[in-house]
């Protein structure tokens, strides 16, 4: 009897907790083997990065070695893909739920593309090629995610790449002493200083990079960094983070990347919304800094960075002229599109607008169900990041949607997600954590719903156990049969 009046109360302490306890990321012991099977794969897209088929079919590019080595990364891609179609088959059974989502639509759009490289490109090798190594970045993914729980696997993964961005962050500053002309080019009229990496000449074999990539990898690093400085946690730590901070804020002023610097600043703010307790706080304080910034005659200074000249030029360096180039190129193929690389095909130029160039490459089909899929990783970043936020912050680093924000606004003047690029190595696996997320939040909700349930249930069966201790049979009424 002192067990049946115990256990009521034990279940009403339990059902008074706000949250399920399984909600909280329980840590593995090590590193599962799906984690680095996923570190792996995305290992062979980096070092697939920066190449191209044209050092494969050069014919005298086993003549170095440098240009050999290049002709072998140029493949690096393809095997990943082709390692993830195994692992895929062997997990066929939990493919369905995942291509209805974000991973699918990304899927569709690659296979349209694909579809039209290979019938309606002029050039269908070297767009085959690309969208292939498109793809093979939807396929790991896929291979990472198709698991009972994937979620610490590829928030791993993004660990991992972002490493590979810090990397080539300080490696690239780093360089620019030894480079000399090579990789510093004459401040233009507005600018804090010579702009880093022109992409003039040739580094190890390969072409060197534009200023603006140089920006977009020291802005993500300078994102990834600033949460770990924020963080408690080991002195030492928090110092590391701060070198790394200072030093990809140095390189992003440096490169001298203008929708760099912007987006840079808008992913501040999401980094300090993030952090409910502190968003009055953090709030304020921009507030002062804004207005002592403005005493100090700071934003004419950034105007004139931001614009060179101090006046708005509204063809953004001639960007808009090619954005209506492609708007009529599209005319002649709008449903599916002219294949991956059509800009420089159709164009003669990179097109610098994501959102408009996947419908290029795949027309309203495929490019239409890219910008769902974002569309709908926007929804869950919003919904969990920062209004319904679980209850263990683990599980929602602030990194996460200030990368994905960055990314977005960067596409408007760059081709970040539309092909396999550098932005795009950096952020594509944050669709696959947040659709992770939303799928693991929804297995605890239904989970707790169902213990919730039950307790009460029990509840209701030891509250008649208490009423009736002895389970004796209901009185008989007198002169007549039991009721």
């Amino acid at each position: 009897m002192g067990i049946g009046v115990a256990q009521p109360l034990q279940l009403k302490r339990a059902a008074g907790r706000p949250f399920p306890r399984d909600q909280f990321a329980k840590p593995r012991p090590g590193m599962s083997r799906n984690a680095l099977m996923g570190m792996g794969l995305w290992g062979l897209l980096w070092l697939g990065y920066n190449t191209g088929l044209g050092y494969a079919i050069d014919p005298t590019y086993a003549n170095t070695t440098v240009n050999l080595v290049h002709a072998i990364r140029a493949f690096f891609p393809i095997l990943a893909a082709w390692i993830s179609i195994l692992i895929i088959f062997t997990r066929s059974k939990r493919l369905f739920p995942w291509i209805m989502g974000p991973l699918g639509l990304m899927l569709l759009y690659a296979i349209t593309g694909l579809a039209s490289s290979a019938t309606i490109s002029i050039d269908p090798r070297d767009a085959l090629y690309m969208g292939a190594n498109y793809l093979a970045i939807v396929l790991v993914l896929l291979a990472i995610v198709m698991v009972e729980d994937p979620l610490p696997d590829i928030r791993l993964v993004l660990k991992f790449t972002w490493i590979v961005g810090t990397m080539i962050t300080l490696s690239l500053l780093g360089a620019i002493p030894y480079l000399h002309a090579g990789s510093l080019a004459e401040p233009e009229a507005g600018s804090v200083g010579p702009h880093a990496y022109a992409r003039k000449g040739v580094i190890m074999g390969m072409p060197s990079t534009r200023n603006t990539g140089f920006a977009r990898y020291a802005a993500m690093t300078a994102l990834v960094a600033l949460p770990g400085l924020m963080r408690k946690g080991k002195l030492r730590v928090r110092i590391a983070w701060g070198i790394v901070f200072a030093a990809s804020l140095y390189a992003l002023v440096l490169a001298n990347g203008r929708t760099e610097m912007l987006a840079f600043v808008a992913c501040l703010g999401v980094i300090l919304g993030t952090e409910r307790a502190k968003r009055v706080v953090y709030f304020l304080v921009g507030t002062g800094a804004a207005i002592l910034l403005g005493l100090r005659g700071f934003y004419s200074k950034f105007f004139l960075f931001i614009t060179r000249t101090g006046t708005v030029d509204l063809t953004l360096t001639g960007r808009t002229r090619l954005w209506e180039g492609g708007w009529r190129i599209l005319g002649e193929s709008p449903w599916v599109g002219f294949g991956f690389q059509a800009d420089r095909f159709y164009l003669g130029e990179h097109l610098h607008n994501a959102y408009l160039h996947v419908f290029l490459q795949s027309g309203f089909l495929g490019g239409g169900a890219i910008l769902l899929g974002l569309l709908i990783v926007w929804y869950y970043l919003i919904k969990y990041f920062l209004i319904k936020q679980p209850a263990d912050k683990s599980l929602i680093p602030p990194e996460i949607p200030a990368i994905f924000l960055f990314v977005t606004i960067s596409s408007v003047t760059e081709s970040t997600f539309a092909y396999f690029s550098a932005a795009w190595l950096l952020s594509a696996p944050i669709v696959a954590y947040v659709v992770a997320l939303n799928r693991h939040l929804h297995r605890i909700s239904a989970k707790s719903a169902q213990e919730r349930a039950q307790r009460i249930r029990l509840e209701r069966r030891n509250s008649r156990d208490l009423r009736n201790p002895l389970n004796l049979p209901p009185p008989t009424p007198a002169g007549g049969a039991p009721n």
